[in-house]
């Protein structure tokens, strides 16, 4: 037998053989500090962006340190300093396995734990937060509010319909058509926002183990409700104007996906915008295949002359999802979700299953708020400041690798090396204007180097410019490591 701590061959070649072909390695490239850190960084990283689920098993220390070329040591203190975050967790016969996301955030709203060591630093502008920007008081909500109290209101405080009124789904028919959207109210279910939309739309049209297809890069909290449903989440390539036709269609060729889930019109994170033509295109590639089309258009609203939206494109195949939430306020948790004709029922029991109704006051506050011109008009004031805040973005990093359309309320920053997106948003963090790095958008691993900016929760302009400069002040500086390099 060989001796204790002794080299190997076998067990080496055997420990990296089973690390690279069945359990997690950590991506280090370009990340700084001690290895233990970068190790327990990486792991975090891959947690947050949904390639780590909760339960899942850790390589052994001997085979990670095989693996990696380091000692078993500094697997140990990674391990550690990972079980300190709440990231893992032991038991003897089980070994080390992932808990899951930290209970202080998912990875969208979570600080790194950098940032968090400097709990003083004032902030500027929480730029990680995709709302829309406050605006000058308008009463139109107050006046709705007003003449509805001195109605009878006994009808909205009773159970409804889970599609929910028809006058409700009328005014949402009303809403959507401008848009771009031609429905009548019976293809309309009025919803609790866009997530509720998104979630019924996944209990509906997909079963545990189906194959959902989204962009590469997509909103972190399609990947919460498909690990939460237990669907294969399967990234398609994008470039600058979206979705890849060709590798949509190869995806629906190899791995028989049940949906796709995508934003056309100001993709989050990237911003980009689909144009018509291969709109068309990715639509007769799901008609073909018999893919669902769960289109998210909650920044649709923010478009002058936008596209027809992707799911008009797809009449047996296109669910079309929008929500008042962004463009009127956060609180008025109204959205729409239209089906193709006679398909309605279908989403009846994930309606009732999850909230039974969405609520019938909100829905009403919606209603006459349509009605009236005013949810119009609040659309018009947020569409002007989102351009106005654009401008102040493109001032301050055009030329720094900003990307963003120009009326959007979020844009991507691409970054130059020496940068890492994960250090970046720590730095940024530390300056008072957290962003959020692009680990928690992409759906596989990525080399790309990104964060995403919103522009929408800076309290006023000032604020905004002020974090901006911050953030190109940090684009021309090295990172900290760096700095102390001779």
């Amino acid at each position: 037998m060989p001796a204790i701590n002794e080299y190997n061959p076998l067990e080496f070649f055997v420990n990296v053989w089973i690390v690279i072909m069945t359990m997690w390695s950590p991506e280090l490239t370009g990340r700084t500090g001690p290895r233990y850190i970068a190790i327990a960084d990486a792991l975090a990283s891959d947690i947050e962006a949904g390639r780590l689920g909760a339960g899942d098993q850790l390589p052994t220390h001997r085979a990670l340190a095989d693996s990696l070329g380091v000692t078993v040591g500094t697997i140990t203190r990674a391990y550690a300093e990972a079980a300190r975050r709440g990231l893992v967790g032991g038991e003897v016969g089980r070994g080390t396995y992932v808990r899951g996301q930290p209970d202080r955030g998912n990875a969208l709203f979570a600080m790194s734990r950098k940032a968090e060591h400097r709990p003083n630093t004032p902030l500027i502008a929480d730029m990680r937060h995709n709302f829309a920007p406050r605006l000058a008081q308008d009463d139109s909500i107050n006046r709705a509010m007003t003449a509805i109290a001195a109605e009878n209101i006994e009808a909205l405080l009773a159970y409804q319909t889970h599609e929910g009124m028809r006058e409700h789904r009328a005014a949402g028919a009303e809403w959507v058509a401008m848009g771009g959207v031609a429905a009548e109210p019976e293809r309309l279910l009025v919803t609790c926002g866009g997530q509720h939309g998104t979630a019924v739309a996944f209990n509906t049209l997909l079963e545990p183990g189906d194959t959902l297809l989204t962009e590469a890069l997509t909103y972190p909290g399609v990947r919460t409700l498909a690990r939460m449903q237990r669907l294969r989440i399967q990234g398609v390539a994008m470039d600058s104007e979206g979705l890849i036709p060709e590798a949509f269609e190869a995806a629906c060729r190899q791995g028989s996906p049940r949906a796709l889930y995508c934003m056309p019109t100001m993709q989050n994170p990237t911003g980009t915008m689909m144009p018509v033509e291969r709109r068309r295109r990715i639509a007769d590639i799901a008609e073909r295949h018999g893919v669902a089309i769960i289109e998210d258009d909650v920044y649709g609203y923010l478009i002058d002359n936008a596209p027809p939206p992707l799911s008009t494109f797809a009449p047996t195949q296109g669910y079309y999802l929008t929500s008042l939430s962004k463009c009127i306020a956060p609180g008025l948790r109204i959205g729409y979700l239209v089906v193709p004709s006679g398909q309605s029922d279908r989403f009846l029991p994930a309606m009732q299953a999850t909230v039974w109704m969405a609520s019938p006051i909100l829905a009403e506050i919606a209603r006459r708020l349509i009605a009236d011109g005013s949810a119009h008009r609040m659309a018009e004031a947020r569409r002007q400041e989102a351009r106005a805040r654009q401008n102040l973005a493109r001032h301050a990093l055009g030329a720094l690798g900003w990307r963003a359309n120009p009326v959007g309320l979020h844009g991507w920053l691409r970054l130059s090396d020496p940068w890492r997106a994960d250090d970046f948003a720590i730095a940024a963090a530390a300056k008072g204007a957290p962003v959020t790095p692009i680990g928690a958008f992409a759906v596989t691993r990525t080399k790309e180097q990104a964060v995403r900016i919103c522009l929408g929760a800076a309290s006023d302009r000032a604020c905004l410019a002020r974090a901006l400069g911050e953030l190109a002040g940090l684009l021309v500086a090295a990172p900290e490591p760096y700095l102390s390099v001779v």
